[in-house]
This record gives C-alpha cells, sequence and structure tokens, in this order.
C-alpha cells in the first residue's frame, strides 16, 4: 500500500483534532502522539493491550508509559474492561 493510498483512507478522519500534548519527561513524545492518533482513527473502545501493543509490540512498558500519559492528560480514558475512548 503506498502513500497516497494510506492518505486517502485516513482523509475522512481529523487527525488534526489531536491535541499537543503535555507528557512527563520519561515518555516518549513521539508514542504518545501515536496512541492519541490511534485512539482518533480507530473504533472506539479498543483494548488497551491493544494500543499498547501496536505502539512498542518488543517493548511492552514503553507502551504503557504512553497510554498512562494519554490517560493523565485527560485526553483517554480508560473502563474497568480495560477499554480506551478518548475523554471530552
Amino acid at each position: 500500500m503506498g502513500t497516497v493510498e494510506v492518505a486517502e483512507r485516513l482523509a475522512p478522519y481529523d487527525i488534526s483534532a489531536v491535541p499537543e500534548l503535555r507528557v512527563p519527561d520519561r515518555v516518549e513524545g513521539e508514542l504518545v502522539e501515536r496512541a492519541a492518533t490511534l485512539l482518533t482513527v480507530m473504533p472506539p473502545n479498543q483494548e488497551r493491550t491493544t494500543i499498547e501493543q501496536l505502539l512498542a509490540p518488543h517493548e511492552p512498558e514503553r507502551g504503557r508509559r504512553a497510554v498512562d500519559a494519554l490517560i493523565a492528560a485527560g485526553f483517554a480514558a480508560e473502563d474497568d474492561r480495560g477499554h480506551l475512548r478518548r475523554a471530552g
């Protein structure tokens, strides 16, 4: 799949709606931005572990920290079943 096809597939989603998030120094800002984008374009109520694995498939702690940062920033909320959704 080329870049053009990816751009066309993402066109219906407003990725610009992902605000700039402040993250702690110990968290990689790029991963947090990717997590925010995933929550924006993926169907709602994704399992937290799915997002974490997509972010850092071989380093689960990095993905966990990025998702924790999204939740702490108020961008995402986690329910009691471990599903994430965009907050607000």
